[in-house]
This record gives C-alpha cells, structure tokens and sequence, in this order.
C-alpha cells in the first residue's frame, strides 16, 4: 500500500510537466484500486503474483497496448522482467546488479539522504525534468465519502464530535508498538480530548485489535477488516490518525487526515516524507540499534522508549 501511494508524486510531476503523455500504471491487485479516480493516471493495470493464469493474461495486455516508455519504480527481478516484455522501446530502472540490464536507462542512486518520494524522482532524469515535490493523494468520489460517514455512524460515532483513529498493528511484529500502551493512548485520548476512539485492522490482526480494546476503557468500535478504499473514506473522517508504520500509515495523508507516525526499526527520515505544516508528526527514539530494519526484535528496546506520553505531547502539538 504505501509503495504505491508514495510513487503518486511522480506520476503527478510526469503528468504536470507532459499533459500529452497517457500513462497507464501497474500495480498488484488489491492495491491497485489505489488509484482509481486518479486524475493523473489513465489506465490502470492489475494482476494477482501468486496467480499463473493472471500473469499469462497481462502479458497479453500488454503486448497489445504498444507502450513507448516504461518506469520501474519497483525494481525486483520481476518488475523488471515486467518492463522488459512491454516492449517499450525506453526502459527506466534502478541500477541493481543483475536487473539493470533490462533498461535501456537504469539509474543509480546518487547516494544523498532523500525521502522515498526524493528516491523515486530521480527516474525523471532521463525526461530531462527537474525534481519537484508534490503530496501523495487518494481520490475519493462523494459516494465513497458519503459511504464513510454513514459507516462511522452505524457504528455509533458522532460526527460533531472529534474521532481520533488508532491503527496498533503492523505488518512486522518489530515496528508494532507495545499493545498495552495503544489501550492506555485510547484512555487519555479519550479523557483529555472527549475523543471518540476508531481502531483500524488489517489482514491478521483481528487478536491483536481486540485485545486492546479489551483494555482500554474508552468508547470504541467493533473492529472489522474493510477494503482499501473503505478504509480510505473512513480515515477521511478522522481528526487525527495515530499508526504504526505500515500500509495505513501512508493512506491517511493520502486523504488529507492529519497523521502521527509512531517508528521503531525503520528510517522516518525515508518512509515518513509528510510535513508538520500539515499536521503531521513522527514519533522516535533514536537508540544505539537504530534504523537496524530488523522484522522481528526479542528485546523491542526502540518500540519500548516511546512512552504513552511521547504520543500524548505530538497530540497536544497537533490538535492545538
């Protein structure tokens, strides 16, 4: 999910810069629907990797759509075998060892601090377009919306009051943080701010969910796994989102929902490029292991220094 939000601003910059380019992106089912309603995309192509007959039927679809120019934004051995067999006479990927063979143009990192959005816009080069740095965005429709508020409400939300979203899990165990300390978040949020709570859940993590709700004694909700963009149209009526780093992470941005980010292994500097002016906020306690991408941790020693009150004081910061 956020791989695909965070390649927007690309798309977005080709777009603004070429208005006469039609571009058609490709992404892995279910998270293409990320892009539906996107002014900046014309066509959309999905296909499900663990599917033979889905591929077989790209392959066809691409082979006829006759493209000009392809960008590897991906850049695995399969992504890149992807842009190859579009028969595009212009190939951008990344300089990776052994796939860079399959662009015409790979482009290798220039090495400098940059953000995952910086990253990708290094492929502009060959265009001969100067970096520009725009928001990622998710296009929902009135119905969708429409759709969000009526969900939040069946669930007996109040819409005049504040809603703050809490998201606790992740898709590695690593970059979740300590369970028992979202129920206390879900408490004080509750108390200080009169604050309806909403808890997201993704694939898997229904246990996880209600066991904090279990122990937060604070009005919430029945948690149940939405699509993508019910999801989306929900995050949209938020006050506030507060998330581990994960897929949901980036979605809230993406509709203009003020987000806090809470990291432990991962880089913020990399995968969280959204801007206090708008609202957003990380949460991160640099420790000797730091930024060590480790997907599971015995000890948890980064994910343990933020305290309830860490995120309580990016709250405060944010809602005032």
């Amino acid at each position: 999910m956020g791989d695909v939000i965070l390649t927007m601003p690309l798309v977005h910059v080709i777009k603004k810069k070429r208005p006469d380019i039609r571009i058609t992106y490709l992404a892995e089912s279910p998270y293409h629907t990320l892009l539906e309603n996107h002014p900046d995309v014309d066509t959309i192509l999905s296909y499900d990797p663990s599917s033979f007959l889905s591929q077989i039927r790209l392959f066809g679809q691409m082979m006829k759509m006759k493209f000009d120019l392809s960008i590897d934004l991906f850049g695995n051995p399969r992504s890149a075998w992807l842009s190859f067999i579009s028969g595009a006479r212009y190939r951008i990927g990344g300089d990776f060892r052994g796939r860079k063979m399959f662009y015409t143009h790979p482009i290798r990192d220039d090495g400098k601090s940059k953000s995952a959005i910086q990253f990708h816009l290094q492929y502009l080069k060959p265009f001969g377009i100067s970096e520009s740095i725009s928001d990622p965005s998710i296009y929902l429709t009135e119905q969708e919306m429409s759709w969000g508020r009526s969900y939040l409400e069946k669930q007996g939300f109040n819409l005049k009051k504040p809603i703050i979203g809490i998201h606790p899990g992740a898709s590695w165990p690593a970059k979740r943080w300590l369970p028992e300390r979202f129920s206390e978040l879900g408490e004080k949020l509750a108390e200080k701010y009169q604050a309806q709570i909403f808890f997201t859940v993704g694939p898997g993590e229904e246990a996880l969910v209600n066991s904090v709700i279990q122990n937060c004694d604070c009005q919430a909700n029945t948690p149940e796994l939405l699509l993508i963009r019910q999801l989306a149209s929900v995050l949209d009526q938020f006050d506030l989102f507060i998330t581990n780093d994960c897929g949901p992470m980036h979605l809230a941005p993406a509709v203009g929902t003020k987000t806090i980010g809470i990291f432990g292994p991962g880089e913020p500097e990399i995968w969280f490029p959204y801007s206090k002016e708008k609202g957003h906020r990380v949460v991160h306690k640099k420790i000797d292991c730091s930024r060590c991408h480790q997907d599971f941790c015995d000890d948890m020693r980064c994910m343990k220094a933020i305290t309830v009150d860490d995120v309580i004081q990016s709250v405060s910061d944010v809602l005032s």
